[in-house]
Order: structure tokens, then sequence, then C-alpha cells
């Protein structure tokens, strides 16, 4: 009890104090995390909401929109488009274009004009005299506005395309670069380059050409934006009113966000599809994401635009964005388990160290309550030993005074009387011999002191030793005794003397545990390359229990003091010891009331 107390008492503070530090750590690593990761976010995420806008890559695809004023068409040109289209008389409204181009100071009056006088002129089939007009209002610096001349010049690219003209090539490519080079989107700039791609396209030129296609294309799909939010906002002005430099969503067709941004004294609107703000940030929310963590950014409305759902784990910080995107809220969340699996590793530790301490203990409280049985042990079979040698020779030597004290007293009746007090004396000196050699031989065993002298020996001249030296006692008590030899036995190496006293022990056994009608059987054969002798007694037999301790040393099935077979409990520890060292082995088969088989079988020499 006081070793069980010693052990559960420490390992019940073991464990409480591994759940406490296994509770603190995990607290701690929580905190660290959270420490760690509020840091890394918001050195991320605000260094990218601040260079947003100065960064090119990011407004590579924001585009600048300024409503075009539109002009009306003169009366003068209303009157000579009329004598072309109504009239069909193209020499004399040619003629009236041409005098307008000349004398008039309206810049529309006189590029209307001058487009007037190419219609008429390819109306006519003069292509080549259109060709060359056109590319008059093409390519004559200053003459007409940059939306002007791109009309003029898909005219021209038409005109050529139709004359199948030699180096068309060079010609939509300058067209492209015309087109695309202001940053003043309008519906006619979109218009322009469309058809510009769709002649290049239908002339076999899209795959030369495909870098000046890309470019328009990247163009026409800025500029149709910048179209969407201006026919948006100019149904919705309230949005007019938004602050400078913060972006705001513009809940159009494609979803769009917006941001005024000055340039000197004029106010731009830069905008960005939803897909593109999400694939901007997206690139930040990459960075910061890893196994532990992950996060979501929400613009002012509380819409979702890059990161991952946040069902999937445990928000541990909000950061508010500034600048460009105030309003905005970065999420930053644990991982569903993650979190666990990071403070565990540290349990691990607790765990492996609390486990071999409590094994220690308990390997250190089994040994000591090893020891302390065994040392109770050894004091109880002290003390049957002390019992049994004290009445095992008390016995003989009590005897043998009571026989000597008659016969010097001179109280024998005859002659024979003394004869047979004499044979008693020595009777029990024999068997005080028998008892004090056993002695000596178990302490010899004892202290592996024991030596065997070891020769080639038959079998058959062992077991007839044993029976001669049982063979008076036998006699004298009417026991049935068979010797069964199976011959022919081959020889093995034993003590001859030794196996001579194992089978004694064994038979005198048999002759102690029997009834009054003794049957004991001794047999010697060969068996898997082994000699095998079998004493088999028809005595009270054993328990399956006794069987399996009646080679310990100093056991008796019947431990009083009043037991009728003498002996100290050696003899077949004595055997058991013999045998083995023969390299050989015994065991025993047994039935209580019926009997006993002991068998012992030792090395055939090869």
């Amino acid at each position: 009890m006081l070793l069980a107390i010693a052990v559960i008492l420490p390992t019940i503070c073991l464990l409480w104090f591994m759940t406490q530090a296994v509770k603190n750590e995990r607290l701690a690593i929580r905190q660290k995390l959270i420490d760690s990761y509020t840091a890394r976010g918001q050195e991320i995420f605000h260094k990218s909401a601040g260079g947003f806008i100065n960064d090119t890559n990011n407004l590579s695809s924001s585009v600048i929109y300024r409503e075009q004023t539109i002009t009306s068409v003169s009366e003068t040109i209303r009157k000579i488009e009329k004598l072309e289209f109504s009239d069909v008389n193209y020499v004399e409204a040619m003629k009236e274009y041409e005098k307008i181009a000349q004398i008039s100071s309206i810049s529309d009056d006189v590029y209307k004009a001058a487009i007037g006088q190419i219609r008429c002129i390819i109306k006519q089939d003069k292509i080549d005299d259109a060709i060359k007009k056109c590319r008059q209002c093409v390519y004559d610096v200053n003459l007409f506005s940059d939306e002007q001349t791109a009309k003029a010049g898909l005219l021209l690219v038409n005109l050529y395309s139709n004359t199948k003209y030699a180096n068309l090539s060079e010609e939509l490519q300058r067209q492209f670069s015309v087109v695309s080079k202001t940053d003043i989107p309008t519906e006619t700039q979109v218009f322009i380059l469309g058809e510009l791609i769709k002649m290049a396209r239908q002339s076999g030129l899209g795959e030369k050409l495909q870098t000046e296609i890309d470019l328009a294309q990247k163009f026409i799909d800025s500029a149709t934006l910048s179209i969407i939010a201006a026919d948006y906002l100019n149904q919705n002005t309230a949005l007019s009113s938004q602050p400078d430099e913060i972006f705001f969503k513009i809940p159009a067709t494609p979803p769009l966000y917006g941001v005024y941004l000055k340039t000197g004294d004029k106010k731009n609107l830069c905008l960005l599809t939803d897909e593109k703000m999400t694939q901007l940030w997206q690139k930040s929310v990459n960075d910061f994401t890893d196994e532990l963590v992950f996060c979501r950014i929400c613009d002012a409305d509380g819409r979702q635009i890059a990161g991952e759902k946040a069902a999937a784990g445990e928000n541990f910080a909000t950061l508010n964005l500034k600048n460009y995107f105030a309003g905005w809220k970065i999420e930053l969340y644990l991982r569903s388990g993650i979190f666990k699996e990071a403070a565990d590793k540290k349990m691990y530790i607790y765990f492996w160290v609390a486990s071999i301490v409590i094994v220690l203990m308990f390997s250190s409280t089994l040994l000591a309550g090893k020891a302390v049985l065994k040392q109770a042990r050894l004091n109880k079979l002290k003390n049957d030993f002390i019992a049994t040698i004290t009445h095992e020779l008390k016995t003989p030597l009590s005897s043998m005074r009571v026989l000597v004290d008659t016969l010097l007293e001179g109280r024998c009746e005859n002659r024979e009387q003394e004869t047979e007090y004499l044979q008693l004396i020595s009777k029990e000196n024999i068997r005080l011999s028998k008892l004090i050699d056993n002695f000596l031989t178990f302490s010899r065993m004892e202290r592996n002191k024991q030596v065997f002298d070891i020769a080639a020996v038959s079998p058959v001249e062992i077991a007839n030793n044993a029976a001669e030296a049982m063979q008076t006692k036998f006699e004298k008590s009417n026991v049935r005794f068979s010797l069964n030899v199976l011959k022919p036995l081959p020889m093995v190496e034993a003590d001859k003397d030794a196996m001579v006293t194992v089978l004694v022990n064994l038979l005198d056994n048999a002759y102690k545990y029997s009834n009054n009608d003794k049957q004991i059987e001794l047999d010697v054969f060969a068996e898997d390359a082994n000699i095998c002798f079998s004493v088999k007694d028809n005595g009270i037999g054993m328990t399956r229990k006794q069987t399996r301790k009646i080679f310990d040393r100093f056991y008796q099935a019947d431990t009083s003091l009043s037991r009728r077979a003498e002996g100290a409990g050696l003899g077949l520890s004595i055997v058991k010891f013999i045998v083995e060292a023969h390299k050989g082995k015994i065991n025993v088969e047994s039935k209580l009331g019926k009997g006993s088989i002991f068998m012992v079988k030792i090395p055939i020499i090869l």
C-alpha cells in the first residue's frame, strides 16, 4: 500500500501539472500566433493599400473618361448633303463641299466638307483621287482633331482594302497607333478600333498584327468600362459626390469600382472591374495565407472581394484599411484544427516526458515490490526450511536416542530384540545421512560447485543400478515393481551416479506417495533423439497447481509437520538441476487419486 501510494500520488500530481502546462502552452502559442500574424497582416495589407495607386501595373486597366462635346451640323452642310443624297448630284455637291472647306472657319464644317468631297469622289468611282484626298485629311498635321483624324483613317483603310493596297499591314498598324494613343475614350474610338480589328482579320493580317490587335482590344475594354460608368453616373448623380481618392462601388453591369483622382485642375474617374480588383488583392492574400492562417477582404459595403470563406476558421483580428480603401476590412482567421495541431506539438513533448517518468516510477515500484515480495518469500522459505529441517533431523535423532538408551539400560528381552534395535538405529542413521547428503548437494548447487563426471554410459546400466538400489526397500513392502527396457538403446553422455540419483529419487517418491497396494513402473526407451526414463506410480497424485511447483526448492504439497512422508522438499529440485545440467528435460503428468508419471529425457550421442 505504501508503495502504491508513493506512485499514485506523484502520478496524479504529474498528470495535473501536465494538463495545466498544456493549457498554458496552448494559450501562449495562441497569443504568439495572433501577435505574429496580426503584425504580418498589417505590414502586407497596409503596404498594399498604400501603394495601390502608385503601382502602374495595378492601374494598367484603369481608364479616364471625359465627356466629349457633341457638335451640331451647320445649316450650310445640311443643304449640301441634301444636294448629295437627295438630288444625287455628286459633281455639284463636291464643288460646294470644296468651297466650304476653303472659306469656313468652323473646324467641324471643314472636316465634314472634306469627308463629303471624299464620298462624292468615291461615288464617281475615282478611288485613287479619294485615297489622295483621304490621306490629306489623315496626315496633314494639325488639320483636324484626333477623333476626326481617326475617322478619316478608318475610311482610308477601308479604301485601301478595296484596292488591295500592298502596304495595308503598315497602314492598319499606323491607324491602330493613332486611335489608341489618346487617353480620352469615346464611343467613336471604340467603334473605329473595332472596325480596324475586323478589317485586319478579314484581310488575313490578324496573326501579323496580333500585338496591335491585343492593345486595341485592351483599349476597347477599358473604354467600354468608362462609357458604362459614365452612363450609370449620369443616371445616379449622387455617386458624383463621392470623396476623392477613396474607392467606391459602382453597381453597374458588370460591377465596377471607381476612384476620383485629381490631375492638375481636373478630376478624373479611374475604374476597375470587380474581377480585376479581386486579382489585385489576391496577391496580398496569397502572401499572407499559409497552413495556419487565412484571411478575407471585404469592401466598405461588407462584400467579400478576395480570400477564403470565414466558416473555415476562427477570426482573431480585423484590420481597418486607410488611404484609397477607407472603410474596407481585412479579417484574419486561424484555420479550424490547425491551432490545436500546433499546440499539440508541445503537448506531445509533455506527454512523452510524463509517460517516461510514470513508466520509470512504476518500473522502480515494481522492482521494489518484487524485492519486497522476494524478501518476504525468502523469510517464509527460511522459516519453513528451519521448521522442516528441525522436524526432519529431530525425528531420526529422537528415535536413535530412545533405542540407544534402551540398549544401554539393558532392557532388551533377548538377543533378537537387540539386533532389531540396532537395525532400526542403522536405518535412522541411513535416513539422516541421506538427508544431510541432500543438504550438501543443494548447497553445492547453489554455489555452482557441483561437478559431474560426464562420460558415455548405457541407459540400461543406469536403470538397472537405480532398480538395485531400491530393490530391498520394494521387497520388504511387497511393491509390484517392473523395469521395462526397449533394447537396443544408444549411449548417452551423462554422469552415471548422478543419473542413478535422479531415478532413485523419483522411485523413492513413487514409493512414499503410493498407497498400500503399490505399483511402480520404470520404462526406458528412445524417442526423438532422446533417451526417456519414465517413472509411473498409482499413488495419491497431484493437482495441476502442485505439478507446477513441485520442482521448486523446499516445496512440499503437504506442509504440515504431521505429514506421513518425510523429506525437506529438496529431492525434485535436485533432480531437475541434474537433468538440466545434462541438457535434458523433465516433466510430470498427474491426476489426483490416480497416480503420476515423471518423464526424464536425455539427449542421445550423435
